[in-house]
């Protein structure tokens, strides 16, 4: 996966990332920074999100995921919105949340101040996929 600003491995250095450094935020749209790929089969990206907005549910079919929260707090949602498996789960800094592959996901700042978290996605050597309700996203 390319994308510009991402570290690699080649131009990791130390591997000390400090996540207060990846944050980023807009009052118009939730902001993605990308972080780090080995480019085999880890993405790490910050997703920063100001109160009210979110990342989308969606699915990655070949990728374990992790999110790790900085700061802030929302609503973690696990399975596709709308289903009677839908539920939602309280998230707030320092917490961690897994998600197995395929599993729909999405998170919502539902705090009055900003919300911050790692996303960690492996893909097991798959291709990385991003899928909204059945359509994979260019990336």
């Amino acid at each position: 996966m390319e994308i510009p600003g991402m570290l690699t491995p080649e131009s990791l250095e130390s591997g000390v990332i400090d996540p207060k450094s990846t944050r980023k935020y807009s009052p118009d749209q939730a902001m993605v920074v990308p972080v780090y790929t080995d480019n085999q089969d880890v993405v790490i990206v910050t997703w920063n999100l100001m109160p009210g907005q979110e990342n989308e549910s969606h699915a990655h079919p070949n990728g374990a995921h992790a999110f790790i929260i900085i700061e802030g707090e929302g609503i973690y949602i696990k399975h596709q919105p709308g289903t009677p498996e839908c539920a939602e789960f309280p998230v707030k800094a320092g917490d961690t949340v897994n998600i197995p592959r395929g599993v729909v996901h999405g998170i919502r700042n539902t705090g009055d101040s900003p919300l911050s978290y790692f996303a960690i996605t492996t893909t097991a050597g798959g291709e990385y996929q991003r899928v909204v309700d059945g359509v994979v996203q260019e990336h």
